[in-house]
């Protein structure tokens, strides 16, 4: 079975707005599409994603944009469990515990982001299986 990748939303901003180390996170992209590997995002992440845009590219392109991600990637859910296990983690970014305990809820074995230590979680994942990798880009595809 093919690995499930979870996208940090800095990883689709990234690509989005092609700042620095995109190429890394389109060859992830490319690996998709390749069959190797499938991609993952939370909605957390969409309106996120939603709420950059409108202060970086006009109005009307952020809804075909949102389209577009949800065309490529899985949006996966997020929930009430999942939120109640963020609550009981302790770590430096809530927002990231919650993509953290989402992603690990769907099954991803790597979390994708240019901030590592944004994910340094300290407590509570004693509670919690299969705890994905934590990786930039570039150590997933030089994995």
């Amino acid at each position: 079975m093919k690995p499930r990748i979870y996208f940090d939303t800095n990883i689709m901003l990234d690509l989005l707005l092609e700042r620095p180390g995109y190429a890394a996170a389109a060859r992830i992209l490319q690996m998709q599409e390749d069959g190797d590997c499938s991609v993952c995002m939370s909605p957390l992440s969409i309106a996120d994603i939603a709420y950059v845009l409108r202060k970086t590219v006009p109005t009307s392109l952020i809804v075909p944009t949102l389209k577009q991600i949800s065309s490529i990637v899985d949006i996966v859910p997020m929930d009430d469990a999942q939120l109640q296990q963020a609550i009981m983690l302790n770590g430096p970014d809530f927002e990231d515990l919650l993509q953290f305990t989402c992603a690990v809820s769907n099954g991803c074995s790597a979390i994708i982001t240019h901030n590592p230590r944004d994910f340094r979680i300290s407590r509570g994942l004693s509670n919690l299986s299969d705890i994905p990798k934590i990786q930039t880009p570039e150590e997933y595809i030089n994995a």
